[in-house]
């Protein structure tokens, strides 16, 4: 059983979105994800690369890029490269995860859930390159696609056998799908997803909806999220229980994540998810990724409770 994170991390103090997005081929931009990179990497097990750019728009631009394409929505093998992925790999790390927006999040952020099924495979295709050309480094142990959308947007409803052709491939590495809801999720046991990962810390009933016999069946393993990542609603409940505003001090805000989600209280879903699945447990972490938080020294905090949950298990 490792620990991961999902991906995406604060920006340093004074850095806009905006900025990473304008300048992410800068050496700025690069020292600071190398930066970040190692931040996680004290505490966690197979960090991600920090993701500071928008997940959708970071693989949806040079997918469209004409310069990059082979065919509509199709981008060259050469053009399916992440650059965080490069400057990540410039410091000879032991452990990377890489994220990849999903097929289908791809395909509703342009599309929407109507689904022609030839620029549905183009999509595929794509997201499966910038996979292949990921996994080509030893140290990327861990490829996950994130598709929020999936269980969520009532008009995305892809069949069984559209979500099997999507993810009809076979990568040099553990392979997670990222699901926000359970809903979809035993549509990927006949897919090369090896690992289905679903957020239960913030809704603990979410863990109902996975049958273990039918995950044992396909030969597939879970990652939980044992940590809650909605920080906007667990300031406002510390704001409201102290009559501060943690939204203006890091200090309050520490506060805040120590007393809604202390080790102690993540060692007690982990137990949760290791009475259910067993061996099949394969990945822990937060529910989601962690741009949300008001500074790098908050979502740290949230990393370090993780690792310190895990060592309680182990201990």
């Amino acid at each position: 059983m490792l620990t991961d994170d999902i991906g995406s991390f604060p920006l340093p103090l004074g850095i806009t979105r905006d900025w990473a997005e304008k300048n992410f081929r800068s050496k700025e931009y690069e020292e600071m994800v190398q930066r970040a990179f190692l931040m996680k990497s004290k505490y966690v097990d197979v960090p991600n690369y920090p993701q500071f750019r928008d997940m959708v728009r970071m693989f949806l631009e040079p997918i469209k890029n004409p310069e990059l394409q082979d065919d509509a929505y199709l981008i060259s093998e050469k053009g399916a490269t992440i650059p965080e992925v490069e400057f990540v790999q410039k410091m000879r790390v032991e452990r990377l995860r890489v994220c990849i927006t999903g097929v289908f999040e791809l395909y509703y952020r342009e599309f929407g859930g109507v689904i022609y099924e030839d620029v549905l495979q183009n999509f595929a295709e794509s997201v499966y390159r910038f996979a292949r050309n990921a996994t080509r480094y030893a140290n990327v142990v861990c490829l996950s696609f994130d598709e929020p959308s999936l269980g969520v947007a009532p008009d995305l409803q892809p069949s069984k056998e559209q979500i099997e052709r999507a993810y009809d491939f076979k990568l040099n590495a553990d392979t997670q799908v990222h699901l926000h809801e359970p809903l979809f999720y035993d549509r990927f046991l006949e897919t090369g997803i090896g690992i289905i990962g679903i957020e239960t810390a913030r809704d603990p009933k979410k863990i109902d909806a996975l049958d273990v016999e039918a995950l044992e069946s396909a030969e597939k393993r879970v990652r939980i999220g044992v940590a809650r990542t909605d920080i906007d609603c667990i300031i406002s409940e510390f704001n409201e229980r102290h009559n501060v505003n943690a939204w203006k001090s890091e200090d309050l805000a520490m506060l805040a994540i120590e007393e809604f989600e202390p080790a102690e209280k993540i060692l007690e879903r982990l137990k949760i998810a290791k009475k259910k699945f067993a061996d099949l447990l394969s990945y822990i972490g937060p529910d989601c990724g962690l741009f949300a938080f008001p500074s790098q020294r908050s979502a740290l905090k949230l990393l370090e409770n993780v690792k310190r949950a895990k060592e309680l298990w182990t201990t």
